[in-house]
Order: structure tokens, then C-alpha cells, then sequence
């Protein structure tokens, strides 16, 4: 991993707190694989008077001889074998840890679905009123709630504390690169995502040369990683692969995935709730404020999205593409698709003004997100509180906004549906400023400009004392911050 930690504060705080209880605590510490589950814990879990165990992937009583052997390094104690489960976990309470993890948990269960039981029994019949902190932390998001998904499952209603790590927003992500300009800051993060693995390869390199030796080359450590995320979650990923190569094609509307990969109206359905609720691959958007539900797919993490449109095309063909012909390709349409990213990077910063106000307007909402209407026009952020709301666009175009794109946004505005009749200030938020003429027009609507620099202050005041949820919604920032 990276060889300094950030963000993560809240996930601290909540562990930290746990293990420092008194009461023997049963914790499951979960998400998809990269995003950093084994180094926060590393952070929190004291090493004294700990036992941190990785299972490898292997054979039960290969798993179980490699625990022999770090007990024996961690504990300084003689080694010694363990025939089953249960001479572990007494050889555990011999030791009497004041924590024991088992990391990778998804592995054990994998060989020995018994060993489930196993702790359950342990935890049922002592170690709940006298046993060591127990964490079980797991890569296999599915795997990992189907201990507890229903009443049979053996750690059904014993859970003390249940953590779900998801990957980065783009307020922490900007955190890994303090020395980049918040431009390509956004870049970074629209290529490599919010999974803190994937930026070693980024870190300290440009942006072109990171993407060949991460994506291109003929032994790039990431050109087969998505579809291996889902081999490793799911039995049959054929069709979920479908489903994110055709979301990488620009398919967003259910209708359009359903005739594109000929499924029967409703077929997607049970793919998507995977890709959504188990996976974070996927999020569903609805257009603010709208009255009927036009739901649209979106990919959750732009190092997946980038991956399915750029990507995966020239790894799926017979013939390798080489490097050269691969990177003038990507850099061709490479702003195009960052436009896309910025816009959550702006929504971002909203969030985080929340509560405070931006030239004297005060930023308050309730709801967030894009806005669409059936006859096709939309408006990229929009903004819907009790008592005002927000309309704007987000540009990510090299030259400075021009006056024709405010015309439109204002003539945008008043379709919109449930706004406060005090009226919706408009906005726009871009990587190159704005013309004088736009500017001029923008003010005269009493309306708001950010640029990047506007976004690097508003970044750097609120590094990560709020963040949104890593599903995709939000959570209130508490405290007022200040104006900008």
C-alpha cells in the first residue's frame, strides 16, 4: 500500500473506539478488494498484546499451519500444529489476546464454510463475556454478509460493530498527490479511481506514462483487474460484464441495456442490485426534483468506468493492441471523459460548502444530483433545499465558458419541477473560467462562478472532515463552514 495513510478518520474513530471497550466486541470489517481494509486496520489494531492473521489461499490445513506458524512469530511462543478449528481457537484462548484478526476472511470460509459455526459457538459460550476482540475483515462483499444475512447464518444478531470500507471520494483521493495542481488532481482521479492500491501505480509519474505501465503493456498489473473482481464476487460475471461493457458504451437508460444485451424488460434487474448494493460498482440516478421516476445507470467508481470505456475494448480484441496505438486513442477522447468526472468532483464541493455560503449566497440543500427531462435537455448539478436551491452546468473545456452556455442554463432553469418560489440561483463551475461576456451575464441572473482555483480552496478548507457517503449519498457536514 501507500506508504503514508489518509483520510479514514470516521472509520478510525469507530474501530478505535470499539477495541478500547471493555465488553469483548465482535467486528466485520468489509469491501471490495484494494480499498484499503488491511492497512486501516494496521492503524488501529494495537500491535501489543494482538494476533493479526492473514489467511492465505489454500487448502484448510495449509491455512491452519500458516497460523500456526504466526501465532508463534506474534505471540513468541514455540509453534505449534493445529489439527482442526478448534485446537486454534483453544490455543487463542491459551494466549488470551487482548484482539485477534483474521484478515481475508472470505478465504476460510471458502475451504471450511464449518469454521463460521465454529466461532460462533466459541463467541456464544465464553469469549462474549471474556474473549479477545474478534475482527473479521473480508474482500468478498458477498461472501462476508452472508454470515449475517439471515437468521440461520451463524453470526446473525452477534455483530458488535459492522464496518463497510468503500472506496474514496475525490476529496480524499486529491489527498495522495499534495504536490499536483488540483487540474490534474481531477485527472488522476478520473482514471484511477477511489481505491487507494491503484494510485501506486500513479503516484510520481505523468499521467501517460502511469497509464501504460498500469493499463497498456503486455504485463500491466491492472489491465485484467475488473474482471477479476468479478470472478472473485459473483459465480456467472458474464452478465455482469455485459452489463458494465455496455454502461462503458454510453448505455445508461434501463430500456437501452435491456435491447442492447437482449434481455426481457425487467431481466436486468436482479444483475443491477448486484452491481449496486453488493458490488459499488454501479449507482441508479434519478433527475432532481423530477416528478416520475426516469431512472439511469452510472458507474460508482471512475477507475471502472475509465476501465470498460478505454480499457477493456482493446484487451477484449484477438489482437493485442500495442501501447503507442492504445494511449493516442485514450488521449484522444481523455477530456471528454473527465467532463464527466468533474461533475462529481463539483457536486463534491457543494457538498462540503453545505452550510456556509459562496459570495454571500448561503448553500443549503437537501437533495443533490443531475437533472433530465424527456425531451433530452439537462442541467448537470442541481441543488433543492426548503428554502433555495442551485442550477448549473460544469464544464471541464480548455477554453473559458462562454456566454451561450449561461443563455442556455437559464432558459433551462424554469422547467425544473418542486423548486422554492424564492427562485434558484444559477451557477457554473469550470476548469478555465469564464468569458466576459458569460461572466457579465451569469452576474446580472445574481449568479455564481467557481473555477479550479475556487475549488482547491474549498478542498483544502474541508479536507475530510465530511465526506459524501461512499454509496453515494451524503452525510451533514455538522459544523457551518466558511464562506468562500
Amino acid at each position: 500500500m501507500l506508504s503514508e495513510f489518509v483520510d479514514r478518520e470516521e472509520e478510525r474513530r469507530v474501530l478505535a473506539a470499539r477495541l478500547a471497550s471493555a465488553q469483548p466486541q465482535l467486528i466485520r470489517v468489509y469491501g471490495r478488494r484494494r480499498v484499503g481494509k488491511t492497512e486501516l486496520l494496521r492503524h488501529v489494531v494495537p500491535e501489543r498484546r494482538s494476533l493479526f492473521l492473514t489467511a492465505d489461499e489454500a487448502a484448510p490445513g495449509a491455512q491452519l499451519a500458516a497460523f500456526s506458524g504466526e501465532v508463534a512469530r506474534q505471540a513468541r511462543v514455540p509453534p505449534r500444529p493445529y489439527a482442526d478449528w478448534d485446537e486454534f481457537l483453544d490455543h487463542v484462548e491459551e494466549l488470551r489476546p487482548r484482539v485477534l484478526v483474521l484478515d481475508e476472511f472470505q478465504r476460510v470460509l471458502e475451504g471450511n464454510r464449518a469454521c463460521a459455526t465454529r466461532l460462533q459457538r466459541r463467541w456464544d459460550h465464553g469469549w462474549r463475556l471474556r474473549g479477545p476482540h474478534l475482527v473479521l475483515c473480508g474482500s468478498s462483499i458477498g461472501m462476508m454478509e452472508r454470515l449475517t444475512h439471515r437468521a440461520a447464518a451463524p453470526l446473525h444478531g452477534r455483530l458488535t460493530a459492522d464496518l463497510r470500507v468503500r472506496a474514496f471520494d475525490y476529496r480524499a483521493t486529491r489527498l495522495l498527490y499534495p504536490k499536483l495542481s488540483e487540474e490534474e488532481r481531477v485527472r488522476r482521479y478520473a482514471v484511477f479511481g477511489g481505491t487507494p492500491f491503484y494510485h501506486t501505480f500513479s503516484r510520481g509519474q505523468r499521467l501517460e506514462a502511469a497509464v501504460r505501465r498500469a493499463f497498456l503493456e503486455r504485463d500491466a498489473p491492472l489491465a485484467d483487474e475488473p474482471p477479476q473482481l468479478l470472478r472473485l464476487e459473483v459465480h456467472s460475471p458474464g452478465r455482469y460484464q455485459s452489463v458494465l461493457v455496455a454502461l462503458g458504451q454510453g448505455l445508461r437508460q434501463l430500456a437501452d441495456l435491456e435491447s442492447k444485451l437482449r434481455v426481457r424488460p425487467g431481466g436486468l434487474s436482479p444483475y443491477l442490485q448486484v452491481l449496486r448494493k453488493d458490488l459499488d460498482l454501479v449507482r441508479a440516478e434519478v433527475p432532481v426534483g423530477a416528478r416520475r421516476s426516469r431512472t439511469r445507470y452510472a458507474f460508482a467508481d471512475p477507475f471502472f468506468e475509465f476501465y470498460y470505456r478505454f480499457i477493456f475494448p482493446g484487451r477484449a480484441s484477438r489482437d493485442w493492441e500495442p501501447t503507442e496505438s492504445a494511449w493516442r486513442r485514450i488521449s484522444a477522447e481523455l477530456d471528454s471523459y473527465v467532463g464527466r468526472v468533474f461533475e462529481r468532483v463539483a457536486r463534491e464541493a457543494f457538498l462540503a460548502l453545505r452550510g456556509g455560503s459562496v459570495e454571500g449566497h448561503a448553500v443549503e440543500f437537501d437533495t443533490s444530483g443531475p437533472w433530465w427531462n424527456r425531451t433530452g435537455e439537462e442541467i448537470d448539478l442541481v441543488l433543492v433545499g426548503v428554502r433555495s436551491a442551485w442550477a448549473g452546468e460544469v464544464k471541464w473545456t480548455v477554453d473559458p465558458v462562454d456566454r451561450g452556455v449561461v443563455d442556455r442554463l437559464l432558459d433551462k432553469i424554469p422547467r425544473l419541477d418542486r423548486v422554492p418560489r424564492t427562485g434558484v440561483r444559477p451557477f457554473v463551475v469550470s476548469r478555465a473560467g469564464l468569458t466576459p461576456s458569460a461572466a457579465e451575464r451569469l452576474a446580472e441572473a445574481r449568479g455564481v462562478a467557481l473555477d479550479l482555483r475556487a475549488l482547491t480552496a474549498v478542498f483544502s478548507r474541508h479536507r475530510t472532515e465530511s465526506s459524501p457517503d461512499r454509496s453515494g449519498g451524503s452525510r451533514d457536514p455538522g459544523a457551518n463552514p466558511p464562506p468562500i
